[in-house]
């Protein structure tokens, strides 16, 4: 089962798999995974309320707590789309997989990986990114413990967690537990990241490889069919350049009908893809541009201590790149698909057979339209939108930085 999927896709089944987000793994791990991640990251939420309410006339841990129940949120907000939609994602990965049977020709299969190994470079390379500034930040507490073993001193250092976080505890005396606990907590949040992030970007990717396999076949279909209107040689050979011309024209109609079976494919896929992201996306572009503002303000209350600085930086990186990946995918899905409409266009369709011009006007009417990702069928995902969420989490950073003055 999904074969295609498997061998073309493997580690993004690897990273889902993990945290029970598979459809088709064991019902168990479907089960008990997802509900323990939930659980996890939402045990979380009563020590940033804690340490909301312990610090309330404290400006600076306001803003810590506020930013970590921001980010928190958006862990549980990824994972809960991904609980809620199971039975879309399984569509579409069974999609995925019966397009490498559908796309079977030499150049389609060509193409189809050639996409597929883009996919896969980036999804080694996001993982391997944010897996080294999780680790980065976690390891921040271990700091002092390792400078202990390198260089005592008369007295043991100050423990410093990660995040600060309010367990009415002796944290130097529980510090290993915390630590664990917090870590756990870390790790589990990143991982739901990459998995989703990774794979919406195959995803993304997979359906850029169906327009540009169909705009590709669009161009070369147009080509034959302008070179079968020049039938001199024909005449010259003693055939029938009418009956030819008649014949051509009907196979050139096949192969135009093919293709359009298979952009049918193509879009179907997108509304599919589109289904499964448009509501969350809507919370994840509000939550990244919360994420910036809070964190700035963080930043500007730690201009003086390295260690603060150091991760703050991971946290705003991971952000960037985050909604990076799906603005940017979102930007290269729309261009693909529009790539059709100018691949069609560009051909002197006006010149050809009645009944190959009407279905060259339909495709015609309908690309010209770029298909694309939307948060809440609304604001499409784009570089534009990359940059008005950066730009907003800036202006609410000065806003909130009034408030500290």
């Amino acid at each position: 089962m999904l074969a295609h999927v498997l061998r073309e896709y493997n580690i993004n089944r690897i990273l889902l798999s993990r945290l029970g987000l598979w459809p088709f793994q064991s019902k168990l791990a479907r089960s008990l995974l997802p509900i323990f991640c939930l659980l996890l990251e939402m045990s979380y939420y009563p020590f940033e309320i804690l340490m909301f309410y312990d610090h309330r006339d404290d400006a600076q841990m306001i803003f810590e707590s506020c930013y970590q129940l921001v980010i928190t949120t958006a862990f549980l907000v990824r994972l809960w789309n991904e609980i809620w939609n199971r039975d879309k994602f399984q569509h579409l990965y069974e999609a995925m997989n019966a397009h490498w049977d559908v796309f079977t020709d030499d150049s389609e299969i060509r193409i189809l990986k050639e996409y597929s190994t883009v996919s896969r470079k980036f999804t080694i390379f996001y993982a391997t990114m944010m897996y080294i500034l999780m680790s980065m930040f976690v390891v921040i507490p271990l700091i002092p413990v390792f400078l202990d073993i390198v260089l005592p001193l008369n007295e043991s250092r100050p423990r410093i967690l990660a995040i600060d976080v309010e367990f009415r505890v002796d944290t130097s005396e529980y510090f290993t537990p915390i630590f664990c606990y917090t870590t756990a907590i870390i790790v589990v949040g990143v991982s739901i990241m990459v998995g989703v992030d990774t794979m919406h970007f195959t995803c993304t990717t997979h359906a850029c490889g169906l327009f540009f396999i169909v705009g590709e076949k669009i161009e070369n279909i147009l080509k034959a069919a302008d070179e079968s209107k020049c039938c001199g040689c024909c005449r010259q050979r003693n055939v029938n350049a009418t009956e030819l011309g008649l014949s051509n024209e009907r196979a050139i109609y096949d192969r135009y009908v093919d293709c359009l079976r298979k952009y049918q494919h193509a879009l179907e896929f997108v509304n599919i893809l589109n289904s499964t992201h448009q509501t969350v996306a809507v919370f994840f572009l509000l939550l990244i541009g919360a994420t910036l503002s809070l964190i700035g303000v963080r930043i500007v209350y730690e201009l003086n201590q390295m260690k603060e600085m150091f991760r703050f930086t991971c946290i705003v990186m991971g952000a960037l790149l985050q909604l990076m990946v799906m603005c940017y995918s979102g930007q290269k899905l729309m261009d693909e698909s529009q790539n059709v409409f100018h691949r069609t266009y560009a051909a002197e369709w006006y010149t050809f057979s009645p009944r190959l011009k009407s279905l060259m006007i339909v495709t015609l009417y309908r690309s010209v339209v770029p298909c694309s990702l939307t948060a809440g069928k609304m604001l499409p995902l784009s570089m534009t939108t990359y940059a008005g969420v950066v730009r907003t989490g800036v202006s609410y950073f000065t806003a909130f930085l009034s408030l500290k003055d």
